[in-house]
């Protein structure tokens, strides 16, 4: 019963491709994300479902064709989500916002979350958080289902309506889930972004979605939803939105998705023959039943391109300028003079290229010393600039912020703004690291993008970790620690004392 009525709500409630309705025979859809972590091995996830919205088992690898840019690229393995080698991370973010008392919306989305966590595999992982007037990190990732269903269990309702800062708070926790796993966030939200207790802006919050990676599966209860926004956030993700006219909807639909994360087909593709400064577009084709079905997911290894050799600049010797009083006069004498002018001018452009050549390698053997390369940024009045960094303390966070070395030897403290600002080992750096030891070309940038600062490894080696973790994007938080090569950063919001 639950899964025929789930197969009817796929049916007629998913709004993905504006179709015609439960009652007519619909196309597959594919959607496609892709994960980076082991280049030049591409951890590619695939989603298949039938024009009823159900997954589409029982594929073989000789159903899928994928390209890069419309080079083809070797598959070099297929699991499907049931294999334990191949686990999921999966955030469960509910909306607690007061409206979710009406009805029993909050006892029913606590039994849609648990039965989720049911559907998964021993091996996935899970972490919960609600959103109302704040963030609450209620149980971070684990595979305890004892544990889950207990923090699923104590939610409550209070309060207006995050939607934007929990957006945030999702990309922010799936980028901390465990290596090798499939990241995926379900959203559960039954109203607009209200109260003006988010602190960032709708195209701020869709932006860093996009730039994470991974799916969001939308689930908007009852009229009052933002659906525009549901469904740019799932668009953008290459995810799912469903939508749920009652509560008493809800449980058959988190049993689908758990049922879909289960169905899904990661595929192992071979990447060491493409050009990482070119690749844009990865495109995975699907033939079931004779029908070729396509998705296509933005690919990013910009990080992986090799960088530019650098070759300090030569000083050339002077040439020695001959003029009329160096011709020789009458009785031979003035070849003499000619002579010394021109050893003097070699010894000259010797002593000079000597010179330059010692001030070179002064400069090369000198320790590059951080410093402080620009004023701090500090907010406008009218914009105290609140920011949202992850799953931290919410509260007012002023919009300054600063890179602090760790330990003594690299002491320094380096005001970021509205620029951003590149940190690593070479000479194009805004700050210059003093060791670049074992990875003399890695670097990464910040930037402050409507009121969050992020992060981007731009190491084609890797070599950057947030919080203990490789990064190649993050939404960095107050306190985290960034670490490239032997140089330990740590990201400070305000003066470095947390919220003012």
């Amino acid at each position: 019963v639950r899964w025929f009525l789930a197969s009817v709500l796929f049916g007629a409630l998913i709004s993905i491709t504006g179709g015609e309705g439960a009652g007519a025979q619909q196309a597959d859809q594919v959607r496609v994300s892709v994960d980076t972590q082991t280049y030049p091995r591409l951890q590619t996830t695939v989603t298949v479902l039938d024009g009823f919205g159900r997954p589409v088992t029982e594929l073989n690898s000789q159903a899928f064709a994928v390209s890069v840019d419309g080079r083809p690229l070797p598959i070099q393995g297929l699991r499907t989500g049931q294999d334990p080698n191949a686990p999921a991370a999966v955030v469960l973010a509910f909306d607690t916002s007061g409206s979710m008392n009406e009805g029993d919306a909050i006892g029913q989305a606590r039994q849609a979350g648990k039965a989720l966590v049911s559907q998964l595999g021993p091996t996935d992982q899970v972490a919960v958080f609600t959103f109302s007037d704040s963030i609450q990190l209620v149980r971070d990732f684990t595979s305890d289902r004892g544990a889950l269903i207990a923090a699923v269990d104590g939610i409550t309702a209070a309060g207006n309506t995050a939607l934007y800062d929990a957006v945030g708070a999702a990309v922010s926790t799936a980028a901390r889930a465990p290596a090798q796993h499939r990241r995926a966030v379900v959203l559960l939200s039954d109203g607009k972004d209200e109260g003006s207790v988010s602190h960032i802006d709708r195209g701020g919050s869709l932006a860093g979605a996009q730039a994470a990676g991974f799916p969001f599966f939308a689930v908007g209860l009852g009229p009052s939803i933002d659906q525009a926004y549901l469904q740019d956030l799932t668009n953008g993700t290459h995810g799912q939105l469903l939508l749920a006219p009652s509560p008493q909807s809800l449980q058959s639909l988190y049993e689908a998705i758990g049922t879909t994360l289960r169905q899904q087909y990661i595929l192992d593709v071979d990447a060491g023959d493409l050009d990482p400064a070119s690749a844009k577009t990865l495109r995975v084709e699907v033939n079931h039943a004779g029908t070729i079905t396509a998705a296509e997911a933005p690919l990013d290894l910009s990080r992986f391109a090799p960088t530019p050799a650098t070759t300090p600049p030569v000083t050339q010797p002077a040439t020695p300028v001959v003029t009329a009083a160096a011709t020789p006069a009458p009785g031979g004498h003035g070849g003499g003079s000619t002579f010394l002018l021109i050893a003097a001018g070699g010894l000259l452009a010797a002593a000079l290229a000597g010179a330059g050549g010692a001030v070179y390698l002064l400069r090369r053997r000198r320790p590059a010393v951080p410093q402080e390369l620009r004023t701090p940024w500090r907010p406008r009045p009218e914009d105290p600039g609140a920011v949202f960094v992850g799953t931290g303390p919410l509260g007012n966070m002023r919009a300054d912020a600063w890179l602090e070395s760790v330990g003594p030897e690299n002491a320094g403290r380096f005001p970021l703004g509205e620029d951003p600002v590149t940190v690593g080992f070479t000479g194009d750096c805004t700050i210059c690291l003093p060791d670049g030891a074992g990875l003399p070309g890695a670097r990464f940038r910040v930037w402050r993008r409507e009121g969050v600062y992020m992060l981007h490894n731009l190491s084609r080696l890797g070599g950057v970790t947030v919080g203990g973790k490789a990064a190649t994007w993050a939404v960095l938080e107050d306190g985290d620690e960034i670490v490239i090569g032997a140089s330990r950063l740590r990201f400070r919001m305000g003066d470095g004392s947390g919220p003012a």
